[in-house]
């Protein structure tokens, strides 16, 4: 009796309220209620009270008019499987039914499911006690998965995918949070993470999920090894990641009973309900879960939200100004062409990078190449397969870009030099049919300035447009024949003497007799 007096005290200690001790240990409501009166008394902590002796116990709470009840044979068959029943109820599918089935194939003549059903259950209680666990504000975050998963039907198609649904609770205030992701995998874990904490307005010190390996690469009774991405994301918000231990759901309780209460309160609200997308979901998970937030807690006059805004919404520390944006790392070796590819596309790196090995290490938006620990070059990501991203820093042979571009900057460069030369050009470019010759053909032209000169290729270009001839080797043929002499800026000044005295080995002109004249003059006189 001394025995089962110190349990039925101790599970009062622990929480258990008069009804469950009286059916777990056979006892009138009245007499739990004897006891428990007599220790709250007392006035004594219960470490002390199990270190009293029996006797003075039995002093204490012991009635003389009690009498001892001597247990059956059947009750001490039982009493001797009990440790073996209670140990093989941890592992994977084993029941309390399917252990009650084969204790009555054993003994036919033994308890009844209700009795054994209790009789395990009271030696549980009493062989694995559990320790009341004082939560602090903002201290931690529970995370996990829900078991059942949700659905979301493709409206084209009909299709049904499950969809898994992430579960957050501030131990302190049981503040909870839920949402529904596409998987388990790191990239959806860190992302709702990051929503619950953009949800409780705050940062807590630590984050506390179970052994998931997008959350935890090795697990380790001392120091488990945190995913580099997870850790990332919890040093970007300033908390660290605290793992439960690996078969301990106790550790995480809280979750895990929150879990059951979504079962109850959110599933229950979308019970029958058809959702195309992600979005439309998560927004009436969001109805439902503000409904059970603002329920009164049992036993409380305050709800969840209450609780957390007046004992540990203040605690919370401040959320960074930028969201966490997760980067991924791939090693590539630079290709002959100096590209490297990443997602089908592909980026420019400089030529010396040619064959050698290099990390890309990209996000969402942009992408770092590095050779080691130097960083070769930036890019903006771009996820169109097959497609080439170039810096002109980088200088790699070949003709890049579209030749509408080329074209435009080769009529850039004749406006520098003549609005002649740009109109012959355009002219050019439109009897060519196809663009890649006409941008040949320009691009030559345009290149004769350099053999010929500038005012040539100007007059060039003027007489070739007077004859309606366009192409590049009508150009140049009228550059070696001369026929652009007529055209040049010195044609106009000798023109009046070209047509009033033309070109003949005969003819001397005045020049000439000016200067006989002159040489006469002279010699006279001399004389």
């Amino acid at each position: 009796m001394t025995t089962k007096l110190a349990n039925i005290l101790h599970c009062y200690a622990m929480g258990m309220g008069i009804k469950g001790i009286s059916a777990t240990f056979e006892l009138s409501r009245n007499t739990v209620r004897k006891y428990v009166r007599l220790f709250q008394e007392s006035g004594m902590p219960m470490e002390q009270l199990q270190s009293m002796p029996a006797k003075r116990l039995e002093e204490m709470f012991g009635s003389s008019g009690e009498r001892e009840r001597t247990p059956s044979v059947r009750q001490l068959e039982l009493e001797a499987l009990l440790p073996e029943y209670a140990a093989r109820l941890t592992r994977k599918g084993v029941t309390v039914k399917s252990l009650y089935e084969e204790y009555r194939r054993e003994h036919p003549g033994g308890f009844r499911h209700a009795s054994f059903g209790a009789y395990i259950q009271r030696y549980r209680l009493v062989s694995r006690p559990v320790g009341h666990v004082e939560h602090y504000a903002a201290d931690q975050l529970y995370i996990d998965f829900a078991g059942d998963r949700l659905e979301v039907v493709d409206e084209q198609t009909g299709e049904v995918r499950s969809v898994e649904v992430f579960v957050a609770i501030l131990p302190c205030s049981h503040y909870t949070y839920c949402e529904a992701v596409w998987s388990q995998k790191k990239e959806d874990l860190i992302k709702a993470c990051e929503n619950a904490l953009h949800f409780y307005e705050g940062v807590p010190f630590a984050i506390v999920p179970d052994n998931l390996k997008s959350a935890v690469t090795r697990s380790n009774r001392n120091e488990p090894v945190i995913n580099e991405d997870f850790a990332a994301f919890a040093e970007h918000y300033g908390c660290s990641v605290y793992p439960a231990r690996v078969r301990h759901p106790k550790d995480k309780a809280l979750v895990e009973n929150a879990v059951k209460l979504m079962y109850k309160s959110v599933y229950t609200d979308l019970e029958g309900l058809m959702f195309h997308d992600l979005e439309s979901l998560n927004a009436c998970i969001i109805q439902s879960l503000s409904r059970f937030n603002e329920r009164k807690l049992t036993g409380r006059n305050q709800s969840r939200r209450q609780l957390f805004e007046e004992v540990e919404k203040d605690y919370l520390r401040t959320l960074p100004s930028v969201r966490y944006q997760m980067k991924e790392r791939k090693s590539v070796t630079v290709m002959r062409n100096s590209y490297v590819t990443l997602k089908k596309h592909h980026y420019s790196v400089p030529k010396e990078y040619v064959g050698k090995r290099v990390d890309i290490v990209y996000d969402a938006d942009t992408l770092d190449i590095f050779y080691g620990l130097r960083l070769v070059t930036t890019h903006q990501r771009d996820d169109t397969p097959y497609g080439y991203t170039r810096k002109e820093a980088h200088n790699l042979p070949g003709r890049h870009g579209s030749y509408e571009k080329d074209l435009d900057e080769v009529f850039e460069r004749a406006t520098q030099i003549d609005n002649i030369v740009l109109l012959y050009l355009k002219d050019v470019a439109s009897q060519k049919k196809y663009m890649p010759q006409a941008f040949r053909s320009c691009r030559g032209i345009l290149a004769l300035e350099k053999t010929f000169g500038q005012d040539r290729l100007v007059a060039a270009c003027a007489c070739a447009s007077l004859m309606r001839v366009y192409g590049y080797q009508d150009v140049i043929g009228i550059l070696n024949r001369g026929d652009d002499a007529d055209f040049l800026p010195q044609a106009d000044q000798d023109s009046d003497t070209n047509l009033s005295l033309p070109h003949h080995k005969n003819i001397r002109g005045r020049e000439y007799f000016s200067k006989s004249t002159t040489k006469t003059n002279n010699n006279n006189g001399n004389k």
